[in-house]
């Protein structure tokens, strides 16, 4: 079994790590190769932010006790494998063939003996920063980086040499294994986790949607066809006819949790056969967003390069498309991305894309902006999703989900629960608007004033405090909560909606035309020209 480092883990080391860095050197190692105008350049900070990372990553590894035990070269191989493959994203960087040599093993004996994490990092870190200094100073000229491109090849390859001396000085019986955000460690060989690793899933599964039935079974029945996908024989030994998969709803009828629970099934099912699977889920900066550097163009590189042409199979949710089909339709945009957001929509209406049976994409959008010439151009039929609908389906939501665990608090019959989710259906609610409800009744169960002593307890002791704290809501208060709800909130949720939906919109156009008007002033002749 491994260890499992989630992204807010390793972020937590970011800070620290930034420090490390700083105090290793590498700034100003890199600098010297190439100031540019200013001290440095953009390609060094992307490179230093790279190593950064990498650095947290492998303190928060070094910080779990199978790491721990296995020792300080490990951990170090760990820090030279994630910089390596990272700086092998930085833009410009000039990868070539992978380094096959070794650093001497020799130097690194030491490693062994360190215990704490930002002792062990920083001993790396310097000499990564020394390798590029020598090299900077190198009697080959020829063998001298003169650009900042040259340089993170050089510190790059520094990682890939280090992580070499480190696989011959570990031991072959090395069993531990961790996984990152970027890589599956088993022992001394590490390879990406990307083919493997959901990307922006939610942690929920099947049972915890409630309604959504059609959904559910369409949407399972695709996955299990897709992750039945053959890798020796390169194809599906059944015909999928249809890899994609439309669902319709208003806000809150629980699109989004339904969407990624059958994506968390797809990759139990592919783990347990085997099978390379990968997840992604497509965001708005994927394609809207300059900050992100990102475009509409980016976005079908996206599906060509990590969807269609994945090592295994692949599966894509990409929420709210309907904001997109809005932003289309706007006059500012220029023909060129016009052109380029159709070509994405071939995606969706089937055009675009291998019909091999070896991915698949579920996307979603609001019932209130489809009309039927955006439906029209989708490859089938829509899925209505409704969400809860029946007052069974409101009880299992709000009290088997939502409340989970706090029965002792709530002291309600099953005659009175079912009222409550009769209120629910007569009253129009939502999924969202439930979970909003089952957010007040929380608050309310834990509204109490800790004594002096609650502070100074250990964490089992302050939950005993808390329960015998706790305070109960009968059925009343909580119709009183449902009730107020209604009256207060569900309006102002419906126009949240509404103005969320405009404002991507506005920010999607915003950018395009962005675009278009810095072409226009770049494409003006110089005065006097």
């Amino acid at each position: 079994m491994s260890d499992v480092l989630t992204l807010q883990e390793v972020e937590r080391e970011l800070t620290s790590a930034r420090k490390l860095v700083m105090r290793a050197g590498l700034p100003e190692a890199l600098a010297g190769v190439d100031g540019g105008s200013f001290g440095t350049t953009p390609l060094n900070l992307e490179a230093l932010d790279e190593v950064a990372y990498a650095a947290a990553a492998a303190m928060a590894a070094g910080r779990l006790p199978r790491v721990a035990t296995a020792g300080g070269v490990f951990n170090a191989f760990i820090l030279a494998e994630h910089a390596y493959a990272r700086l092998g994203k930085v833009a410009k960087s000039q990868v070539g063939p992978d380094p096959t040599g070794s650093l001497s093993t020799g130097a690194y004996k030491d490693f062994a003996e360190r215990r704490a994490v930002e002792d062990l990092t920083l001993a790396v870190l310097r000499d990564a920063a020394a390798f590029v200094g020598f090299y900077r100073g190198h009697p080959v000229a020829e063998k001298r980086p003169k650009r900042d491109s040259e340089a993170v090849v050089c510190l790059r390859s520094y990682f890939r040499l280090l992580g070499n001396a480190l696989r011959r000085m570990g031991s072959e019986r090395e069993d531990a294994k961790v996984r990152t955000p970027d890589l599956k460690v088993e022992g001394y060989k590490a390879v990406p986790a990307a083919t493997e690793e959901a990307s922006g899933l939610l942690p929920v599964g099947v049972d915890d949607v409630v309604g959504n039935e059609e959904f559910l079974k369409v949407g399972r029945r695709l996955v299990r066809d897709v992750a039945g996908f053959d890798l020796a024989k390169g194809e599906n030994p059944k015909k999928v006819r249809n890899q994609i998969l439309f669902a319709l709803g208003t806000p809150g009828c629980g699109k989004t949790v339904t969407a990624h629970a059958i994506l968390n099934e797809f990759l139990a099912i592919c783990e347990k056969a085997g099978l390379p699977a990968k997840a992604r889920v497509i965001r708005r900066t994927d394609w809207a967003s300059s900050f992100q550097n990102a475009s509409a163009s980016q976005l079908l590189d996206i599906f060509k390069n990590e969807v269609f042409e994945a090592p295994g199979v692949a599966a894509v949710y990409w929420p709210d498309i309907d904001t997109a089909f809005a932003a289309r339709g706007d006059a500012d945009i220029r023909s060129e991305e016009k052109a380029t957001l159709g070509t994405l929509f071939g995606i969706l209406d089937g055009t675009i894309g291998p019909k091999n049976g070896r991915w698949l994409l579920i996307c979603d959008a609001n019932t209130m902006h489809m009309d039927d010439a955006m439906t029209s151009r989708l490859a089938q039929t829509p899925l209505k999703v409704l969400g809860p609908t029946t007052p069974e389906h409101f009880v299992r939501l709000l009290r088997d989900i939502k409340l989970k665990g706090r029965s002792p608090w709530l002291p309600i019959t099953d005659a009175e629960w079912l009222a409550l989710g009769k209120l629910c259906v007569d009253r129009g609610l939502s999924g969202r608007n439930v979970d909003a409800i089952a957010g007040r009744v929380l608050t309310e169960i834990e509204d109490f004033e800790e004594p002096e002593e609650y502070f100074s307890l250990p964490f089992e002791a302050k939950q005993k405090m808390i329960m015998e704290l706790s305070n109960k809501i009968p059925v009343s208060r909580l119709s009183e909560l449902v009730e107020e709800h209604i009256r207060f909130e569900k309006g102002a949720q419906t126009q949240a909606e509404e103005e969320r939906f405009k404002r991507r919109v506005e920010e999607i156009t915003l950018h395009l035309s962005a675009q278009k008007a810095a072409l226009h002033v770049l494409a003006k002749p110089p005065a006097g020209a």
